[in-house]
């Protein structure tokens, strides 16, 4: 009993021994199957190292801001408020429209003005100086919950009316825009 290995061969599908590099029947070559596969993994390897090798691991290059920023996190400092009127507001505004940014701009300030707007959808309002009956400027004024809307929702126009926020924008066609953190 013949106890060696055999194969078929690919071209012809005669018997061939296991080990045999050229086909005795067709006389092709016969290539290993082994190095195919090698060449494949290797493929595979350079595609993966090719995408991941460009990216820059996020984590390192940000630990000393995520460090700060969890350390901030911890330590939480008042708000102070800056108090003004919309009247003095309004008033920089016209003089000097680049001083007025300078100082209001980003500012968490505490303002008085007249409610001179309530808007419908329940977004905004807008204050005026109270001094004034006309005012090209003014302060638009976000709301930022329920709460808030209910307070505006029992006041009317001509009301004064006093905001704590953050002013988000200072502008010379416009006026200012402030972020609402609380009505008194």
């Amino acid at each position: 009993m013949n106890s060696e290995k055999t194969k078929k061969c690919k071209y012809c599908k005669s018997e061939i021994p296991a080990d045999a590099r050229i086909c005795p029947q067709c006389r092709k070559k016969l290539k290993g199957g082994k190095l195919k596969w090698i060449f494949l993994l290797l493929v595979i390897f350079v595609i993966i190292g090719a995408a991941s090798g460009g990216k820059k691991n996020p984590s390192s290059s940000k630990t000393p801001k995520s460090e700060a920023s969890s350390s901030e996190k911890t330590e939480v400092t008042p708000i102070t408020y800056l108090s003004v009127s919309v009247d003095d507001m309004v008033k920089e505004l016209e003089d000097n429209a680049l001083n007025a940014s300078d100082r209001y701009k980003d500012a968490y300030l505490e303002i008085t003005g007249k409610l001179s707007n309530i808007d419908s959808s329940g977004k905004y309002i807008n204050l005026d100086p109270v001094n004034s009956d006309f005012s090209i400027y003014g302060v638009q004024c976000y709301l930022s919950d329920d709460a808030q809307r209910n307070a505006i929702s029992n006041m009317k126009k001509g009301d004064t009316v006093t905001l704590k926020g953050q002013c988000t924008r200072v502008g010379e066609v416009l006026g200012y825009s402030l972020d609402i953190d609380e009505i008194e």
